[in-house]
Protein backbone atom coordinates (compact mmCIF):
# COMPACT_ATOMS: atom_id res chain seq x y z
CA UNK A 1 0.00 0.00 0.00
CA UNK A 2 1.07 3.51 -0.37
CA UNK A 3 2.36 4.82 2.79
CA UNK A 4 1.15 8.30 1.93
CA UNK A 5 -2.53 6.79 1.36
CA UNK A 6 -2.11 4.74 4.25
CA UNK A 7 -1.38 8.40 6.20
CA UNK A 8 -4.57 9.53 4.95
CA UNK A 9 -6.25 6.90 6.19
CA UNK A 10 -5.21 6.25 8.96
CA UNK A 11 -5.96 9.94 10.27
CA UNK A 12 -9.39 9.31 9.72
CA UNK A 13 -9.24 6.16 12.36
CA UNK A 14 -9.21 2.67 13.23
CA UNK A 15 -13.09 1.98 13.63
CA UNK A 16 -14.08 4.36 10.43
CA UNK A 17 -11.36 2.02 8.47
CA UNK A 18 -12.69 -1.34 9.74
CA UNK A 19 -16.37 0.16 9.07
CA UNK A 20 -16.02 1.14 5.61
CA UNK A 21 -13.63 -1.29 4.49
CA UNK A 22 -14.35 -4.87 6.84
CA UNK A 23 -18.25 -4.24 6.89
CA UNK A 24 -19.26 -2.02 3.95
CA UNK A 25 -16.38 -3.12 1.75
CA UNK A 26 -16.13 -6.89 2.71
CA UNK A 27 -19.05 -8.33 4.83
CA UNK A 28 -22.03 -6.62 2.92
CA UNK A 29 -20.74 -7.47 -0.96
CA UNK A 30 -19.29 -10.67 0.12
CA UNK A 31 -23.04 -11.58 2.24
CA UNK A 32 -25.11 -10.66 -1.18
CA UNK A 33 -22.74 -12.51 -3.21
CA UNK A 34 -23.24 -15.51 -1.04
CA UNK A 35 -26.85 -15.65 -0.60
CA UNK A 36 -27.25 -15.14 -4.43
CA UNK A 37 -25.03 -17.99 -5.37
CA UNK A 38 -27.11 -20.29 -2.78
CA UNK A 39 -30.33 -19.65 -4.32
CA UNK A 40 -28.36 -20.50 -7.52
CA UNK A 41 -27.04 -23.41 -6.66
CA UNK A 42 -29.50 -24.52 -4.07
CA UNK A 43 -32.78 -22.80 -3.83
CA UNK A 44 -34.26 -22.89 -0.17
CA UNK A 45 -38.46 -22.72 -0.35
CA UNK A 46 -37.85 -19.50 2.24
CA UNK A 47 -35.63 -17.40 -0.31
CA UNK A 48 -35.16 -14.50 2.69
CA UNK A 49 -33.49 -17.51 4.84
CA UNK A 50 -30.19 -17.12 3.66
CA UNK A 51 -30.00 -13.41 3.43
CA UNK A 52 -30.63 -12.32 6.73
CA UNK A 53 -28.30 -15.13 7.95
CA UNK A 54 -25.41 -13.85 5.39
CA UNK A 55 -26.32 -10.27 6.15
CA UNK A 56 -25.17 -10.90 10.12
CA UNK A 57 -22.53 -13.31 9.73
CA UNK A 58 -20.79 -11.76 6.90
CA UNK A 59 -20.58 -8.27 8.37
CA UNK A 60 -19.40 -9.58 12.13
CA UNK A 61 -16.45 -11.32 9.76
CA UNK A 62 -15.83 -7.95 8.22
CA UNK A 63 -14.95 -6.60 11.38
CA UNK A 64 -12.29 -9.09 11.93
CA UNK A 65 -11.59 -8.71 8.28
CA UNK A 66 -11.04 -5.00 8.80
CA UNK A 67 -8.92 -5.33 12.26
CA UNK A 68 -6.47 -7.63 9.98
CA UNK A 69 -6.19 -5.07 7.22
CA UNK A 70 -5.53 -2.33 9.80
CA UNK A 71 -3.12 -3.96 11.62
CA UNK A 72 -1.25 -5.21 8.71
CA UNK A 73 -1.40 -1.83 7.00
CA UNK A 74 0.23 -0.44 10.17
CA UNK A 75 2.92 -2.68 10.71
CA UNK A 76 3.87 -1.69 6.93
CA UNK A 77 3.36 1.81 7.67
CA UNK A 78 5.49 1.87 11.19
CA UNK A 79 8.64 -0.46 9.41
CA UNK A 80 8.31 1.96 6.37
CA UNK A 81 8.25 4.87 8.17
CA UNK A 82 11.30 3.53 10.66
CA UNK A 83 13.62 2.64 7.64
CA UNK A 84 13.19 5.99 6.39
CA UNK A 85 14.40 7.60 9.82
Amino acid sequence: MNMDKWAKIREKGKQRFVLVNGVLGWGVPTAILWAVLMELLDPSENIWVRPIIALIIFPIAGIAFGHSMWNKSEKAFEKQTSNNL
